[in-house]
């Protein structure tokens, strides 16, 4: 019978490990993938816009950065004309969202997990660019959904913008008013503090842990021991981080047009949303925590009992379909799954190729049609690569 202890027990662990064994390493990764976005974005619009016949090797490789922001800003591109169908599709075929940087923090506190993270990228890098050529020579666009011998539907094509004028000024821009916009930029200050001695405490964690194989961090409530001392980091990091969500009122989705388009124009935007995505994956990893601890705790199952459930075609073919769910907050509990031993790579590997993170939303606003059509596009690979990694029986 759970008591009270317990799941005030639940609930202290799952946000001080969601803090310390995530969200300061996401954090860092974050910054650094949103500053190389903010330093390479003009150069970037140009070199692929002239590069027509590797344009769905690009999309790729921008979907493959962690985060949505890569795979947001391909989108204006395919409504103006810039690049093509296939593009798009080899793109969100390659991005995992922001529950890559889920991914990575398992891959920095376990080394276990470097091997799939690496391979899932690889699965997905290929996919995309395989299927992404293979629906421009099979003439498949949202007006072809199925290609040159099936019937044509109508809808208006996008439109080709000037030379001169970049897209990515289509990206609209915050409005900087509303209670929300001045908790967000006006405590993302703290919040790096918090993350800095976060970051200082979980690195040496591992340290300690490295040295000490029975080493475990121990609850405590007293701020003047070590353990508590750390406990309470990650108490406040987490508090912190579900305040800065609730306040960016993206509920499902971090990365919006908006946002990219902030960060892409200042630093200072770039350290704020940095800051708020990283608030983004902190709370749906602490959900996942918590739900997983939960079910355990009033099921009665173990561990092994649930990834028993998730070892299956049946458990492939439902992580694809949670991949069609837009926006990266279910992607990040599907992932989370994997890193929890709940579902199996081939499982892990057609949620990662399904999912298309916040980058469909853009698109969604600018060629609906698109959006409809690419979300089936990339939810047909998923689940064949989900089956063909089961049927050979991997297993990472």
């Amino acid at each position: 019978m759970a008591t009270i202890n317990d799941v005030v027990e639940i609930v202290v662990v799952s946000m001080r490990d969601a803090f310390l064994a995530v969200t300061v390493f996401v954090a860092a990764m974050v910054l650094l993938f949103s500053w190389l976005q903010y330093a390479t974005s003009g150069r970037f619009v140009e070199y692929i816009r002239e590069k027509k016949k590797l344009q769905p090797v690009i999309g790729a490789l921008m979907g493959l950065t962690p985060g949505c922001g890569g795979a947001i800003v391909m989108m204006p591109m395919y409504a103006r004309g810039y690049v093509t169908y296939g593009t798009v599709v080899a793109t969100l075929i390659a991005t995992l969202g922001d529950s890559a940087f889920v991914l990575i923090g398992a891959a920095v506190t376990d080394s276990s997990f470097i091997t799939p993270l690496l391979a899932v990228h690889a699965i997905s890098f290929f996919v995309g660019v395989t299927w992404g050529y293979l629906v421009d020579m099979a003439g498949i666009t949202p007006r072809t959904p199925l290609g040159r011998f099936g019937p044509t539907i109508w809808q208006e094509e996008p439109q080709v913008e000037p030379e001169g004028d970049s897209p990515l000024d289509d990206l609209s821009r915050e409005v900087p008013e509303g209670l929300g916009y001045k908790i967000l930029h006006q405590g993302y200050v703290f919040w790096w503090v918090v993350t800095l001695f976060g970051l200082v405490f979980a690195i040496l964690l591992l340290v300690w842990s490295g040295q000490d194989p029975d080493y475990s961090l121990e609850l405590s409530y007293n701020p003047f021991t070590l353990d508590g001392f750390i406990t309470w980091i990650g108490l406040i990091g987490t508090t912190f981080s579900v305040i800065l969500y609730v306040a960016q009122k993206n509920w499902f989705a971090d990365d919006t047009e908006a946002t990219i388009g902030d960060k892409l124009h200042s630093m200072r935007e770039t350290m704020v949303h940095a800051a708020s995505e990283t608030a983004f994956v902190t709370f749906w990893v602490m959900i996942a925590y918590l739900a997983f601890e939960f079910m355990l705790l009033f099921s009665g199952l173990s561990e092994q009992d649930m990834a028993n459930y998730g070892d299956g075609m049946i458990a492939v073919t439902v992580a694809a379909l949670i991949g069609v769910i837009p926006g990266c907050g279910p992607q990040i509990i599907a992932i989370t799954a994997y890193t929890k031993e709940i579902i199996s790579f081939p499982a892990l590997a057609a949620n990662a190729i399904s999912q298309d993170g916040d980058a469909l939303f853009p698109l969604l606003v600018r060629h609906k049609a698109a959006s409809l059509w690419a979300t089936v596009h990339t939810t047909i690979p998923a689940i064949i690569a989900g089956i063909v990694l089961f049927v050979a029986g991997v297993t990472l």
